[in-house]
C-alpha cells in the first residue's frame, strides 16, 4: 500500500478513536466556550444504568409490601367459603334491625341463622354470664357474628374497664371465624370503637360509626330501612375485607325471620 494511503488510513483511525472516546463521555464538555455534546451511546448507557437502579429499588419495595397485610389482603384473608353455615348472631337490641336482613341473605345462600338478642346488654353482661359458651355448645355454629357496643358509648376509661370482657368473649369464640359489627354511633363515644379495633383480629371488625343512619324516635336505633342498608353495607364490606368471607348472595326478599330466635330480657 502506498504511503499516502497509510497516512489517510491513520487519520481516519485517529478520528474514529476520538469520536469513540467522546461517545463514552457521559455529560459533554466545553472547549473555548463551545459546548460539545457527547454521543447517544453514553447517554443510553447512563439511562440504562438508571433504569436498572430504579428497578432494583422498586423490586425491594414490592417484596416489602407483599409481606405487609395492609398492602396484600391475601396475606390474611381466607378464600370465600361457599359451604352452608350455621351462623350464631348475638348481641344487643341492634339485632332487631340487622338480623331480619341477614336472615334474608342466609335463606338465599343456604345458611342457618341463630339470632340471639339480649336487650340492653354489653360486653360486660355477656362475658360475665357465660351465655355465649352455652349457645355455642347448644347450636354448634361454624360462624359467629356479633353486634355489641351501643350500650357502652359513654363508659369512662373504657379501655381499662372493658378490655378484659372483650378478651373473654374472644376466648369463648375461640377458633370459630367471626365478624364483630361495631355500634352505630349517634354521638361521640369514649373509646368503645378504638377498644374493639385494637383487640379484634384483622378483617374481623366492621366500623359502623363511620356510616350515616336514619334514626328512629329514640335517636339511637336506626330505622328499619336504615338498618337493612346497614346490613347490606356490612355484607358488601365482607366480600372484600373480611378475614373469613362466606357466600352471601343478594336476596330478592327484603327481610326474613331467622331460623331460630332467642331473646333475653334486660339485665337487672
Amino acid at each position: 500500500m502506498n504511503k499516502p494511503y497509510w497516512g489517510l488510513l491513520a487519520l481516519l483511525l485517529a478520528a474514529f478513536a476520538f469520536f469513540a472516546v467522546l461517545s463514552f463521555w457521559p455529560d459533554g464538555f466545553s472547549v473555548a466556550g463551545v459546548d460539545i455534546k457527547t454521543g447517544s451511546f453514553a447517554r443510553s448507557m447512563k439511562t440504562l444504568l438508571a433504569i436498572n437502579d430504579t428497578t432494583a429499588v422498586d423490586s425491594t419495595k414490592t417484596e416489602e409490601s407483599s409481606t405487609d397485610g395492609e398492602q396484600d389482603p391475601k396475606a390474611w384473608r381466607a378464600p370465600v367459603d361457599t359451604t352452608a353455615k350455621t351462623i350464631l348472631f348475638f348481641g344487643d337490641s341492634m339485632l332487631e334491625g340487622l338480623a331480619p336482613r341477614l336472615a334474608a341473605y342466609c335463606d338465599k345462600s343456604g345458611h342457618k341463622l341463630i339470632e340471639v338478642i339480649w336487650y340492653s346488654s354489653s360486653t360486660l353482661c355477656w362475658a360475665q354470664s357465660g351465655r355465649l359458651t352455652e349457645l355455642i355448645n347448644k347450636y354448634h355454629p361454624n360462624y359467629v357474628m356479633v353486634c355489641l357496643g351501643a350500650n357502652e358509648l359513654y363508659v369512662p376509661d373504657i379501655k381499662n374497664a372493658r378490655k378484659a370482657y372483650v378478651k373473654k368473649l374472644l376466648a369463648e369464640i375461640g377458633n370459630l371465624p367471626y365478624l364483630w359489627i361495631g355500634p352505630p354511633n349517634w354521638d361521640q363515644d369514649t373509646g368503645i370503637n378504638d377498644l374493639l379495633a385494637e383487640n379484634l383480629g384483622k378483617g374481623c371488625f366492621y366500623l359502623s360509626a363511620k356510616d350515616h343512619f336514619e334514626r328512629s324516635r329514640d335517636g339511637a336505633h336506626p330505622t328499619r330501612a336504615s338498618a337493612h342498608q346497614w346490613m347490606d353495607r356490612v355484607i358488601k364490606w365482607m366480600g372484600t375485607n373480611a378475614a373469613h368471607p362466606i357466600r352471601l348472595n343478594y336476596p330478592s326478599e327484603t327481610t326474613t325471620r331467622a331460623s331460630h330466635i332467642v331473646i333475653y330480657q334486660p339485665p337487672v
